[in-house]
């Protein structure tokens, strides 16, 4: 095993530990107010966020950037043949930067926040410098991420999701359950709670991660015998749409205990490395829900219930 492995998975494990865990998140969600919620983050990776005055939707978003970054920490300790897999792992917040431009380009003047890539950026730059719809367009066509077509603000996340997906299985087999049943969440979404049905381009998106049969469903028991296997156990105990909430949190839940499962693991190599980024990734997600949470003044919500 190379130095490098040994020297990333050194610093995923010291990484994983820093991580604030889920009676931390269910404290964060006690507080009385987001304020003192805030508060409860300095000293933590999440410190950023914890700047009096930060609103919800920033300090979600200084959450997420403590993502990126300990994200771009451990992939400098990568030996050469897993930056293909650091890069589809963080190719998550590009999306998320893509979406965040395209509402630029739709609404000149508007203020946008962007994370900060560095190495683990696929086609940012690039896609950054448009300055109008169709050369966005133009460029995500010849990019890794492809032509969305002509979609909707909601279509577009949807494709772009899918994928995102499709590079983080071809990176990580290991991987292939987690994007599976997220894939079917998308599915379902688009199917049951979109008020058009599910559009083309997210269809055609969708096919090479869990097949077109699901299209022709109406239900959620029907959606679920319709999708692989790989992918089905994410409907498990949700019988109608309003339960897909559900589902999310539980997906969550999955990735953080199969996460802890490969981190344990002895031996450095991949296995621990896409580990400590699930648990780390569901970390800050549950950290963003307690923030919510607080911000309610209504105390720990169900979702968190889900992944105590």
């Amino acid at each position: 095993m190379s130095a490098g492995w040994v020297a990333a998975m050194v610093r995923a494990k010291a990484m994983a530990r820093r991580r604030l865990g889920a009676g931390a998140a269910r404290r964060l969600a006690s507080a009385p107010g987001l304020a003192d919620a805030l508060s409860m983050l300095e000293g933590t990776a999440y410190a950023r966020a914890a700047a009096p005055g930060t609103t919800l939707a920033e300090a979600e978003q200084q959450v997420a950037a403590a993502e990126v970054w300990q994200l771009r920490v451990l992939s400098g300790w990568l030996p050469r043949s897993a930056v293909g897999l650091a890069r589809a792992l963080g190719a998550r917040y590009e999306l998320a930067n893509i979406e965040a431009h395209a509402r630029a380009l739709a609404a000149p003047g508007r203020r946008q926040a962007y994370y900060e890539l560095g190495s683990l950026a696929l086609s940012w730059p690039r896609i950054a410098a448009t300055i109008s719809v169709p050369e966005l367009r133009a460029a995500l066509a010849a990019s890794p991420w492809g032509d969305p077509g002509d979609a909707s603000a909601e279509t577009l996340h949807d494709i772009l999701v899918l994928r995102w997906l499709r590079m983080v299985a071809a990176e990580a087999p290991q991987a292939t359950e987690w994007v599976s049943g997220a894939a079917v969440l998308v599915a379902a979404k688009q199917l049951l709670v979109a008020t058009r049905g599910p559009a083309e381009s997210v269809v055609r998106a969708a096919v090479p991660l869990i097949g077109s049969e699901w299209v022709r469903t109406r239900s959620v028991p029907d959606l679920r015998t319709a999708t692989p296997v790989a992918g089905r156990w994410a409907l498990d105990g949700v019988g109608s749409p309003a339960e897909l909430w559900r589902a999310e949190a539980g997906l969550a839940a999955r990735i953080e205990s199969d996460g802890f499962r490969l981190l344990r693991q002895g031996t450095p190599d991949v296995d621990a490395f896409l580990g400590a980024v699930a648990v780390l990734a569901v970390d800050g997600w549950r950290v963003r829900v307690a923030l919510g949470d607080a911000s309610y003044g209504a105390g720990p919500g169900e979702v968190l219930g889900v992944v105590a």
